[in-house]
């Protein structure tokens, strides 16, 4: 069973009010859209043929996904590279998020809002 936060929105940067802003906006993603069309494709066709396998969180083809939509094409391209040479057996894993993603934001929500609780309860208990 596939992880629910490996289907997350997109980490594309959202599209701006006004013609003049949507063509530069057009002209930035339009390089780096051939390859978040590549990786939703194999992400769709080829990677659930192999399970959870990865030895990072979010799995390596959601990186890239991630990698390709807030980095682009070019570091989106090194990043997955360095990513998929640092996922072997030698690795310990862990979590590793791309900067600036969906993913990487919920997470620092979820953080905050359980260290808040954490305090609230301490404050309550007197520590």
């Amino acid at each position: 069973m596939k992880h629910s936060a490996e289907h997350t929105r997109s980490s594309l940067p959202p599209a701006p009010e006004g013609t003049g802003a949507r063509i530069l906006y057009f002209l930035r993603i339009a390089p780096r859209m051939p390859f978040v069309w590549w990786m939703r494709l194999y992400r769709l066709a080829i990677s659930p043929l192999y399970g959870q396998v990865c030895r990072y969180y979010p799995s390596c083809s959601k990186y890239a996904l991630d990698a390709f939509e807030v980095k682009g094409a070019v570091r989106g391209t090194v990043m997955t590279i360095w990513r998929l040479l640092r996922c072997n057996p030698f690795s310990p894993g862990g979590i590793d998020y791309v900067s600036g993603s969906v993913l990487e934001q919920q997470s620092e929500l979820l953080n905050k809002g359980r260290a808040a609780g954490r305090q609230r309860h301490r404050s309550r208990s007197g520590d």
